[in-house]
């Protein structure tokens, strides 16, 4: 693995779905040979020897997950109390935001991945910084925003855990293999007028179609969205 300067793994866009293959050689290759939910948990906790822990991270939901390079205090919102509070956690503890289980299961799938990436992927340059202070090697926090155009160190570790998260839940070509599976099952019927159809409408085919999508790798919708504009897979 090549780094750069900021000892930040060196990977373009197009080597992403080769770098979340070889993740899923590793942790579960089963994933590579059929459409499934990728079982996230189970890679965290007993592949990788992980500690998932869901708590509320901050106030006001900007950061969803967390992950642990060093032992020692974090500061975490306390809901009880309304206040943050400093908890003590060891080296390769995963946090998660506990109201995420609540609202969007595929959020939260996504947000697990994401951390096995940084762990996966960026412990050496953590690992570097404790030698200069360690609290800045203390944990990476995701916020909630995606970074589009990275430019610092850490724009480039949220990007690749963000873009190799996305091809490791909905691997390409089984991502592939369904998308054409489900486009087999429906046709575009016929426009009657300006308003009507007979049959399916080319938006309803798409809506179905991302639907099962999600419900298959178990993510969000717009996650399946993002994916399909990634691959060039066009649906009707």
């Amino acid at each position: 693995m090549h780094l750069n300067k900021d000892l930040v793994p060196i990977i373009r866009k197009k080597d992403m779905d080769k770098e979340a293959s070889q993740f899923l050689q590793k942790y579960c290759p089963e994933a590579l040979e059929e459409p499934l939910p990728v079982p996230v948990e189970d890679i965290a906790e007993l592949k990788m020897d992980l500690e998932i822990d869901y708590v509320n991270i901050d106030q006001d939901l900007d950061t969803l997950g967390m992950m642990i390079f060093s032992d020692g205090p974090v500061e975490l919102y306390d809901q009880d109390t309304d206040q943050y509070i400093r908890r003590a956690y060891k080296r390769g503890t995963l946090l998660v935001e506990s109201n995420l289980s609540e609202t969007n299961r595929g959020r939260e799938r996504f947000t697990i991945t994401h951390e096995m990436v940084h762990w996966d992927k960026h412990q050496l340059r953590f690992m570097a910084l404790s030698y200069k202070d360690k609290t800045l090697a203390k944990a990476c926090r995701c916020p909630i925003a995606k970074v589009y155009r990275p430019k610092t160190a850490e724009d480039w570790l949220e990007w690749q855990a963000d873009n190799l998260a996305a091809a490791i839940l909905m691997p390409a070509e089984m991502f592939k293999q369904k998308a054409e599976e489900l486009k087999s099952g429906y046709k575009v019927g016929e426009k009657i007028n300006g308003f009507m159809w007979k049959g399916f409408n080319p938006g309803l085919i798409k809506e179905f179609i991302v639907d099962d999508l999600a419900s298959t790798f178990q993510v969000s919708k717009q996650a399946v969205e993002i994916r399909l504009n990634t691959l060039d897979i066009q649906l009707v």
